[in-house]
């Protein structure tokens, strides 16, 4: 697995988003126990980040036909903006991280997540909340806890579980590393030196004072949801 998706605290001294990829991955970890023998749908796989959580499934991986992830080589299927290469009711579950953001018709493409799943089907969605603009210009929207709800919803999904992760300060923190990022990353060497001076103090800093500090949900990085096919 690719280590910027790791947990380990080992890890805090290499990866300058190591808060929010920390909260992801044991969220999901948390949530893939309800997902076990059968046909498994990644939507916007990536390189596959979460499959080991997923070994007793059959995991089929499709990504977007369309921009910086048209040459994906781990994707094993691709999906040209409106329609899944696949027959209705074909898959047992599915799973979409940081996906609907990217997508600017959300009703559609759920909808079309909704055709390709057995009904009882379930799935795994996660959306920020705050973030900053990425794999532009493909990234239109952002998602309140109530709006991701209410949009999966509307489109025939049961919301069995929902969370948010970190808190205001963790959010802070991470935004601030976000931002030194822009600034460090553009020399290699200045990088490389910066993440286990400069961005793990700051976000070995953050996790301690998200402790210490009175907690604020209002301001956080991303939604999670467990959700059912109605």
């Amino acid at each position: 697995m690719n280590r910027d998706f790791l947990p380990n605290f080992k890890y805090i001294f290499v990866n300058p988003f190591f808060i929010t990829r920390r909260f992801l991955f044991l969220y999901i970890q948390k949530l893939s126990v309800h997902i076990r023998k059968g046909k498994l749908l990644d939507i916007g796989c990536g390189t596959k980040p979460y499959q080991s959580f997923f070994q007793d499934s059959e995991y089929v991986g499709m990504d977007y036909a369309h921009g910086i992830n048209s040459t994906n080589p781990v994707a094993d299927v691709f999906y040209d903006g409106k329609n899944f290469p696949f027959k209705a009711n074909t898959f047992d579950y599915f799973l979409a991280t940081e996906v609907l953001e990217h997508v600017f018709n959300p009703d559609e493409f759920i909808l079309e997540i909704k055709r390709v799943l057995k009904k009882g089907g379930i799935g795994i969605v996660t959306v920020p909340f705050v973030w900053d603009e990425h794999e532009i210009p493909y990234d239109f929207a952002r998602y309140s806890s109530f709006g991701i709800k209410a949009i999966l919803e509307r489109n025939g999904f049961e919301i069995l579980e929902q969370y948010k992760t970190g808190n205001f300060i963790l959010t802070l923190g991470q935004l601030f590393c976000t931002y030194l990022y822009y600034i460090f990353s553009r020399k290699r060497f200045i990088y490389k030196v910066s993440l286990p001076l400069i961005f793990a103090p700051i976000q070995i800093l953050t996790l301690l004072l998200s402790k210490l500090l009175p907690e604020n949900h209002g301001f956080y990085l991303d939604n999670i949801l467990l959700v059912k096919k109605k």
